[in-house]
């Protein structure tokens, strides 16, 4: 509510220094009669507005208001009493000074404050790059670079927070100058030459590494604002400027999903048929052998068809995913290579009617959707590398 309120007050400022430019009198553009019932609107208008939309407000109507400063002559500046000075501070740098205590109550002040507000950007990231699976990640975003290059963007930032760091701590500024752009550039460049798998281990890493960077300070100290600042801009002030990026490529119809279950489908069935039959009892690199691959495979699609049919989701942990992984392959543990590979099909079949079956509505329900992709096109990817498969 505060960010919009901000926005709208500099964005009623910015068009009424355009009636100025363009009459000579700014007062043309008429002022707010009740601003009661104007913030009241404000507040009214953005319930329910996602956080990073009204940011984005913020950031155009100030944008506005700056460019239609730089546009006034010295004349129209000082012009009826230099209204125009008295009303872009009142509305800009006056007014922020009115919320600056509330604002600040805000801002995390202790390790474990900063920690949560980490978390509470990092994981809805994640979650949606989770989601979209690694073979979508040698494609270009809507912003116009590759996602890999946009995740080396992101690990890079987060990477280069240690070394200032012990500036800001001091509550000072390092002394090294850095070109973003030209980071960033060579970030861009860089990602297409990397695999899709590295950049995400990259990405995890640099976030992790951060975590236990904030978690070493002191638990009772406040941390000095800059630090605060440079944590902020490089996690949880920085991701939700990539997430749309993120969610703009999920799937979100059921032939959209199907489409990415064909062709991560064929990459995996393609590297179990290069296997031979004989090649299923083999050893994968993780330990494990072929035809245990393929009954772990099958056994969650088969999940899968049972959830959706019931249109009821089990509560999934890592020990319960454990014993059903356990239990799959024990269950098939007399079951011969081509047996096996006739179940694998099966279930790839029944599982692919399931999904054809569903409405996009239903599809789109966080539920639905996860069962689908994380047990289909999502976990045949985290195969990949035991099957020699490069993304």
């Amino acid at each position: 509510d505060l960010a919009a309120h901000a926005a709208a007050w500099e964005d009623r400022t910015a068009k009424r220094l355009a009636v100025l430019r363009a009459t000579g009198d700014g007062k043309r553009y008429s002022a707010v009669d009740d601003t009661d019932d104007f913030n009241a609107a404000v507040v009214e208008r953005t319930r329910g507005r996602a956080a990073n939309d009204v940011l984005l407000e913020l950031d155009a109507a100030h944008r506005a208001l700056v460019e239609e400063v730089q546009r006034l002559t010295p004349a129209q500046i000082h012009e009826n009493d230099d209204w125009a000075i008295g009303v872009v501070a009142g509305n800009s740098y006056g007014h922020y000074a009115e919320h600056h205590d509330e604002l600040f109550a805000a801002v995390p002040k202790r390790p474990e404050e900063l920690l949560a507000k980490m978390r509470e950007g990092w994981r809805p990231f994640r979650n949606a790059l989770g989601r979209l699976g690694l073979i979508p990640l040698e494609g270009t975003t809507s912003s116009g670079w590759t996602y890999k290059g946009m995740l080396g963007h992101l690990a890079l930032w987060m990477e280069k927070v240690h070394p200032e760091m012990p500036n800001r701590l001091r509550g000072k500024f390092g002394d090294d100058a850095i070109d973003v752009d030209e980071e960033n550039r060579r970030e861009a460049e860089a990602g297409p030459s990397r695999s899709a798998h590295e950049v995400v281990e990259r990405l995890d890493a640099a976030y992790r590494s951060l975590v236990d960077l904030v978690k070493a300070m002191p638990a009772d100290r406040d941390i000095p604002f800059p630090a605060v600042r440079l944590v902020c801009g490089e996690t949880y002030g920085h991701f939700p400027e990539h997430q749309p990026e993120v969610e703009t490529a999920l799937p979100r119809t059921a032939s959209a999903m199907l489409a990415r279950y064909d062709d991560v489908w064929t990459r995996f069935r393609a590297a179990i048929r290069d296997r031979g039959r004989a090649g299923l009892t083999e050893k994968t690199p993780a330990g494990w052998t072929y035809r245990d691959l393929c009954a772990h495979a099958a056994a969650w699609m088969q999940e899968a068809v049972r959830e959706l049919e019931a249109d009821r989701y089990e509560n999934w942990n890592a020990q319960s995913i454990q014993a059903f992984n356990d239990r799959a392959v024990e269950a098939h543990r007399l079951v011969g290579p081509e047996a096996m590979l006739d179940e694998l099909d099966a279930s790839h079949r029944r599982m692919r009617d399931a999904i054809a079956g569903l409405s996009d509505e239903r599809l789109m329900k966080e539920k639905a959707f996860d069962i689908v992709a994380w047990c289909t096109y999502l976990h045949w990817e985290e195969h990949f590398a035991e099957l020699g498969i490069r993304i």
